[in-house]
């Protein structure tokens, strides 16, 4: 799904993201795949200020979704403050998904970037 850089784009992100889900009959993970999609979208529209593709896979046991952006600026772990209204997304997507990082160049669609992470899937 393709998106423009407002505030708004980030809820038109969650929304995709639990549809998708919801038609794999993976409903288990629609709370941790929606925030996490949050964040990155989030990222996006704060810090990369272009349009972003959200892009979601199923392959194997895992969920994966791809946050797509016109920037070419990593995203890194940051320490904020107790009162910092930014700056603990990465962190959370690091802390509750099985693995992220960058988006492989050959997957980018076009976009100058590409953050990833994955849920697996329960048995």
């Amino acid at each position: 799904m393709d998106l423009p850089a407002e505030p708004a784009s980030v809820g038109q992100a969650r929304r995709f993201v639990r549809g998708v889900l919801a038609d794999w009959k993976l409903e288990s993970l629609v709370d941790t795949v929606t925030l996490l999609t949050s964040e990155l979208a989030t990222n996006a529209v704060l810090h990369a200020r272009t349009g972003f593709a959200v892009v979601v896979s199923l392959s194997g046991r895992e969920v994966r979704v791809d946050v797509l952006d016109g920037s070419a600026v990593t995203p890194r772990s940051r320490q904020p403050s107790l009162t910092a209204a930014t700056g603990r997304g990465v962190n959370m997507v690091a802390a509750l998904a099985d693995r992220w990082g960058p988006t492989p160049h050959t997957h980018l669609q076009g976009f100058a970037k590409g953050v990833y992470f994955t849920v697996p899937i329960a048995s």
